[in-house]
């Protein structure tokens, strides 16, 4: 039972103990006058505690409140009349609540980058399968932002709609009237309007342009969050904090109480996990596998290499000397195969940023391009990668929380760790093996994945068990049912 039946049920009931004081007039019928006032109260309250109400269901509590406190003072002639007055006012109230109820909602996700889709789309796959709602699929243009060579910043305009899965169903963002449809509930997965310095969406879809036309907006944060210090994490939902969001969802109660420590109200959160670790566990669960890379490294032990977004700017030609060197590395022994997975954003983040970088690190990627056991993936989504891949390597990328789902190794490479700004209670990073860390190195790695010897499983999955709600993969489900019976519940 929803808050709008619970309430219905509460004024039915109101109207059956009106009617127990139209039969006994001439009793004591104040206990039950009493009884009423306090369950017309408990309307009242759900309906000031609403996140939007009806003003005629306000005005109506408030004229059946001062009735039945009068019935109790004036016991006269007037009462009966009073009495199917009140009775009259509830049946109206009752009216007005069933005629708000809508038929559908109107549910609309607005992704922007297509590699980031994975964010949302568990959410999208329950609200599509929900007959009681409409689900709008809306991506929006954004702008890629590149410094030129006088220092200043080019906005080249990017819409990547059509490289969204095709059994996602398109709206043209040039056609659909936000206005029109008065969208029940808006998810987005970009928070940071005007304020970032590598993508921007269009203005028009600022979150608090988005705010005008809706009472529910859904931040989903795209990433999986917990391999970089608490600190990071402080600021990130500081921000957040700062955005006119209703609901954040966060991936664990541990992010919830950092993201209300940094300022974000604790109702606002959902500590539901992850819709991208959703899609991780919904294609492992397919094991479906690219035959390319099949054949490719058909008998060999297979790498996958991810980066961040800021490793070559921060590096520069230290972190190029070290992706020379595992290339060379692994195209001088047939044994090995390696997926090499740069940020989609990367090359031209590392040409905006570290423009002396640039020629280097683009030559060094076609240079592996014609290698015969070296791919470089730019696909918009990793899961293949995945599966045909031994063990990873990787920095601080998202993608080494969703690696640890394989159960396979990871190598954390290129970062210096301080075990005093994490906490294992947010996640233990340190559950996995680190350059350094024990004397660990690459080609140790490499000898430990070829002869099996991993010895830090177990440390890892119950890292990943804290770092992670829901990792059945049912997130999309949970932040469904709740979104709805929030809007079920506060809109009256």
């Amino acid at each position: 039972m929803n808050e709008k039946q619970r309430i219905i049920e509460i004024l039915k009931t109101s109207i059956e103990g009106i009617s127990y004081i139209i039969k006994n007039l001439n009793t004591d019928y104040e206990f039950m006058s009493e009884i009423c006032i306090q369950a017309i109260n408990t309307v009242k309250n759900s309906f000031e505690n609403a996140k939007k109400c009806d003003d005629r269901l306000y005005n109506l509590s408030n004229s059946i409140l001062e009735k039945l406190k009068n019935l109790n003072k004036t016991k006269d002639t007037d009462t009966l009349y009073d009495c199917q007055e009140i009775i009259n006012m509830i049946n109206d109230m009752i009216d007005i609540i069933n005629k708000n109820i809508k038929g559908k909602y109107n549910i609309v996700f607005m992704p922007y980058n297509a590699s980031m889709w994975n964010s949302l789309e568990s959410i999208w796959k329950e609200a599509k399968e929900d007959e009681n709602c409409n689900c709008y699929v809306v991506p929006i243009p954004y702008y890629k932002l590149i410094y030129n060579r006088n220092g200043n910043i080019d906005a080249i305009f990017t819409y990547e709609g059509d490289m969204l899965p095709k059994y996602v169903p398109i709206t043209d963002y040039k056609t659909f009237d936000l206005e029109k449809i008065s969208p029940d509930v808006i998810y987005i997965h970009n928070q940071y309007d005007e304020y970032n310095n590598a993508t921007r969406v269009d203005s028009n879809y600022f979150s608090y342009n988005l705010k005008k036309y809706t009472d529910m907006l859904v931040y989903v944060t795209y990433g999986i969050l917990g391999t970089y210090p608490i600190s990071f994490y402080k600021d990130f939902y500081s921000f957040i904090g700062t955005r006119e969001f209703d609901k954040v969802v966060v991936q664990s109660y541990a992010f919830a109480d950092i993201a209300e420590y940094s300022g974000v109200a604790r109702e606002k959160l959902l500590p539901l996990g992850s819709p991208k670790f959703d899609a991780l566990v919904s294609s492992l669960k397919s094991n479906t596998t690219n035959e390319y890379y099949k054949n490719k490294f058909k008998g060999k032990k297979v790498f996958l290499w991810t980066t961040n977004l800021m490793k070559v700017i921060n590096g520069r030609d230290k972190v190029l000397d070290e992706v020379e060197e595992v290339f060379n590395k692994i195209r001088n022994d047939l044994n090995y195969g390696l997926i090499y997975r740069p940020h989609p954003l990367e090359l031209s983040y590392v040409k905006s940023r570290a423009p002396e970088c640039y020629k280097r690190y683009k030559e060094l990627l076609s240079s592996a391009k014609n290698t015969e056991n070296i791919i470089i993936d730019n696909s918009p989504s990793y899961y293949e990668a995945f599966q045909i891949s031994d063990a990873l390597i990787t920095d601080r990328s998202s993608v080494l929380i969703e690696y640890m789902a394989t159960g396979k190794p990871v190598l954390i490479y290129d970062i210096e760790l301080n075990r005093e700004y994490y906490h294992e209670k947010v996640f233990d990073i340190f559950s996995n093996y680190i350059v350094g860390e024990d004397e660990m190195t690459v080609d140790k790695f490499i000898d430990l994945v070829v002869n099996k010897k991993d010895y830090k499983k177990d440390n890892r999955i119950n890292a990943l068990n804290t770092v992670l709600s829901n990792i059945d993969g049912s997130c999309g489900e949970q932040v469904h049912k709740h979104i709805k019976q929030c809007i079920e519940n506060n809109y009256f």
